[in-house]
């Protein structure tokens, strides 16, 4: 349970765990990483179904929720990657370094909030819960595969969190969203092509940034926690 407050209260904004025997727990745990996405999940897709029966127009209150519970770390780290992700070969580890946000990490944001609000306005609200869900659980699942099996490039939370990562803690975590997966099969059979897509979407942004970057620092990690979650859901809007 402390590992869980932990990564609560260090992914989001729920003031629990916040801790230095939380921390320690958490990061010798990682692979609850999949167990909290579906938690953070529910505590989005609770307040989202209640609005949907009073609310025509969910879209923009629905990312409202998404920020209030995750906070806006992980957009932070996805500003920071998108300004890497623009830059000149040579200039790429620099932008990542850089506190100042520039175009290419506001057209990756805004893209992100954009892809957001749309899937919340496609959703049928029969789906939108195990949407959100499954799609935080995955979010944490890339965030897991990510410090379980690259290396940081510099000192800072990455490497603070990598200290004690395990691959076992990539095979629990695994095994964790495969379990949820087959629970779900009987009332939304897509869910296995869904939950291939997203792995592979993340095994692919691995590639990509050890072959860029040479490994990972907490915007990357942060960055594949955005694009999964968004591409998951986009994934759950098609027919």
């Amino acid at each position: 349970m402390k590992a869980i407050a932990g990564a609560l209260g260090f992914f989001s904004t729920i003031p629990v765990g916040r801790d230095a025997e939380s921390f320690e727990s958490l990061r010798e745990n990682l692979w609850i990483l999949p167990i909290v996405g579906a938690i953070l999940g529910i505590f989005m897709a609770i307040p989202i179904l209640i609005l949907i029966r009073f609310v025509k127009n969910l879209a923009f209150l629905a990312v409202l929720i998404y920020l209030a519970v995750e906070g806006i770390n992980h957009i932070d780290g996805l500003a920071d990657f998108g300004d890497a992700l623009f830059a000149p070969k040579d200039r790429k580890l620099k932008a990542l370094k850089d506190l100042k946000t520039g175009v290419g990490g506001t057209v990756a944001v805004c893209i992100y909030i954009f892809s957001l609000m749309q899937t919340f306005s496609i959703l049928h609200p029969d789906e939108i819960v195990l949407a959100v869900i499954y799609s935080q659980m995955m979010a944490k699942f890339g965030m897991l595969l990510l410090l379980a099996t690259t290396k940081p490039i510099w000192e800072g939370m990455a490497s603070c969190m990598m200290e004690f990562a395990r691959k076992s803690d990539l095979v629990v975590g695994l095994t964790i969203v495969i379990v949820f997966t087959l629970a779900c099969l009987t009332i939304y059979p897509k869910i296995v092509w869904v939950n291939v897509a997203v792995i592979l979407l993340c095994l692919l942004y691995r590639l990509y940034v050890i072959r860029t970057f040479g490994g990972v620092n907490g915007d990357i990690v942060g960055a594949l926690n955005c694009l999964a979650f968004a591409f998951s859901l986009i994934l759950f809007c098609h027919p």
